[in-house]
This record gives structure tokens, C-alpha cells and sequence, in this order.
């Protein structure tokens, strides 16, 4: 049995000070008082980062597959216990082996937990971004059904041709749909959410303004309740005063953060050269391309600049992601819950991690 005492642990219920949870089996067996010495500062449920495109010199899209195992454990320094393995948009015919690999991946166990990967494209709307525009025409649906069950998200752009019957074929096979990368205005933002999709991938980012008089797709999805959104919260993507917004409109529980990390010395994005500037990954023309951020630094920027309580940080880090995912075995620190968990220290810097109730960092 192993015992972590912290000076305030994070539950389901709130802050609990000055106590410890007993892990038995992988599992939470038991949260109560101790007179133990805290060994951290704070203990919250493990991080799931929900897109992760790469990291430093490591990119998902052009890294071989033997590097990947680096990436993995260097996300379990910012905090991260599960994350879904993004790709960028890529020509359709190098989705199968990627997703081959990927699977092999995932069956490995090195440091956090794969639940599945994000499929970012190549479906996308007219806002592109950093991507390249490799799918043209209408969405295909036969692609869409020949997607393995290890893909989680697709995120595609709801103003694309037969967009509608892509969003409910992905929904009705289990996968989550989000929206992004996309010019779709209020109408079709409406259909969209309607038809089933559920996120709206980095929020603001490469999506129409807001406008007073067509509140576009990033103000159909801020009002709707059945919508999550994700933020890219590092001081680079978005402004704090739109993040406080969007957290204010949505609550903090459908807010989930993101990394949106790039592998920026990789030449991600295939022949796209990728540079670190300011401290986020940018294209020759100065267009964002991805981030540097870890989540830690995502909760302290939000904590810091972006109006949220510390609690509601870290839940946005770990719980709200594991609700959109249907993982109600993980994000959270109660009794009989996997022990995927994080310590921090006063400066909400990451000090220990366990996945399964084993100490990985």
C-alpha cells in the first residue's frame, strides 16, 4: 500500500487540508486526516491532455514511432497521466499506417495512458491554419467509417460539404466530433451542434470572431450548454480578457485546457519549417504553429491571468476532459477511482505523478 499526504488534496467534493490517500491495486482505497509530515503541497487528479500534436524536436506527423516513448515521458513533467496522440492534417493515404502505429503505441504503456488518438483533419474548414489543405471536396464518409475505435476526436469543419452526415456517422459509431479550424457562421454552427458535434477545438483560435451581429461559430458554441470548448491558455494564442469570457460563459465545467503542442525543432507540419519564437512555435510567415505549453504552465497561466480559481484550473486539467472523454475512472481523486494523480508544490510546479497508483516522475 502507498500513502500520499499532501496539504490539501483535491477531491470530488472540494479541497480536503491536510491529508492523505492510501493507494491499493492501482486504486484509491481510502482519502482521510493524517499527522504525516505533506509530501506536496497540493495532490490533483492526473492531467488528460486532449491534444498533443508533439513536443520540442518529437512531431506525432513526422517523427518515426521510436521516438514517441521520449514524448510520452516528457509530457509526465508537465503533469499528464492520459492524452490523446493528435495528427495534423495529413494525405489520406498515410492515415492507416499512422493509425497503425499509433495502436501499436498505445499497447506499449510507456508513461501515461493513450486513450485513443485525435484526428485534427483533415476534414477542416476554410480557416486552415497551419495545416496543410491536402482533403478536398466533400467529406467522405466511407473514411469516416473505416476510422478504427482508437480514434477519439475528429475535429473537422462544419461548413464542409456533407459535413452533416460526417457528424452523425462519427457520432453514432462513438466518436466525439468537434469543431475547428472553420469559417462556419451561426447557421451552420447550429446545424452542426445540433447534428452532434460537442467541442470546439481551441476555442478562438483559427475559428470566425465573435461579432455583435453574427456570432459565428465561436458565439454558437460559448451559449450552448451541451458544447465544450478548449483553450490554449499561454499567454500566446489568446488574450487573458477573452479567456476569462469564454470560462465566465461556459463555466468551468465544459472548459477544458489543452497543450496544442507542436514538435517546433522537428519540422512539424511536414515541409513547413517550424520555428520557437517568443516562446511559441511559428511558421516562416509568423503565424502560430501549435504551442510549447504544458499543462501545468496552462494552469498556472489561468490561475494567474485567465479568472479562474485553482480548483477549477486543475479540474478543467483533469476532470472535465475525462467527462468528455466518458472516462469517470480517471480525473478524479475519490474512493475506489484509478490512482492517476499529480503533486505540486506552492509554486504549482509538478513534483511527483502516478499512473495506476504507480510513482512515474
Amino acid at each position: 500500500m502507498t500513502a500520499i499526504s499532501a496539504g490539501r488534496i483535491l477531491t470530488t467534493t472540494g479541497w480536503v487540508d491536510g491529508a492523505e490517500v492510501r493507494l491499493a491495486d492501482g486504486r484509491i482505497e481510502h482519502i482521510g486526516p493524517t499527522s504525516r509530515p505533506a509530501d506536496a503541497a497540493y495532490l490533483a487528479p492526473g492531467f488528460i491532455d486532449i491534444q498533443v500534436n508533439g513536443f520540442d524536436g518529437i512531431d506525432l506527423a513526422t517523427s518515426p514511432p521510436d521516438t514517441w516513448p521520449t514524448l510520452a515521458l516528457g509530457l509526465m513533467g508537465g503533469g499528464v497521466t492520459a492524452w490523446l496522440p493528435t495528427l495534423v492534417s495529413r494525405p489520406l493515404d498515410a492515415y492507416a499506417s499512422w493509425l497503425e502505429d499509433a495502436a501499436a503505441f498505445a499497447r506499449g504503456g510507456h508513461g501515461p495512458r493513450v486513450l485513443g488518438v485525435h484526428l485534427e483533419g483533415p476534414w477542416l474548414g476554410e480557416r486552415t491554419g497551419a495545416h496543410a489543405d491536402v482533403a478536398q471536396g466533400p467529406i467522405d464518409l466511407e473514411w469516416c467509417r473505416s476510422l478504427p475505435s482508437t480514434v477519439r476526436i475528429v475535429t473537422l469543419g462544419p461548413e464542409r460539404p456533407g459535413a452533416l452526415a460526417a457528424i452523425r456517422c462519427l457520432r453514432d459509431r462513438g466518436i466525439i466530433v468537434a469543431a475547428g479550424h472553420s469559417n462556419a457562421d451561426h447557421l451552420v454552427a447550429q446545424k452542426a451542434f445540433d447534428a452532434g458535434v460537442s467541442l470546439l477545438t481551441h476555442c478562438f483560435n483559427a475559428t470566425t470572431p465573435l461579432h455583435h451581429r453574427d456570432p459565428g461559430l465561436t458565439g454558437a458554441a460559448l451559449v450552448r450548454d451541451d458544447v465544450f470548448i478548449s483553450l490554449i491558455a499561454d499567454g500566446q494564442h489568446v488574450h487573458s480578457d477573452m479567456l476569462k469570457m469564454a470560462v465566465r460563459a461556459k463555466g468551468p465545467e465544459r472548459t477544458i485546457l489543452v497543450s496544442d503542442s507542436s514538435g517546433w525543432s522537428a519540422g512539424a507540419l511536414g515541409s513547413t519549417e517550424i520555428q520557437l519564437i517568443g516562446g511559441a512555435p511559428r511558421k516562416s510567415d509568423g503565424g502560430l504553429a501549435g504551442s510549447a505549453l504544458t499543462l501545468d504552465a496552462a494552469i498556472r497561466y489561468m490561475v494567474d491571468k485567465g479568472g479562474l480559481r485553482l480548483d477549477d484550473a486543475l479540474r478543467c486539467a483533469s476532470t472535465v476532459p475525462a467527462q468528455l472523454l466518458g472516462k469517470p475512472e480517471i480525473g478524479a481523486i475519490r474512493t475506489g477511482a484509478e490512482a492517476d494523480l499529480v503533486a505540486l508544490d506552492d509554486t504549482l510546479r509538478v513534483t511527483a505523478v502516478w499512473v495506476r497508483g504507480k510513482r512515474v516522475v
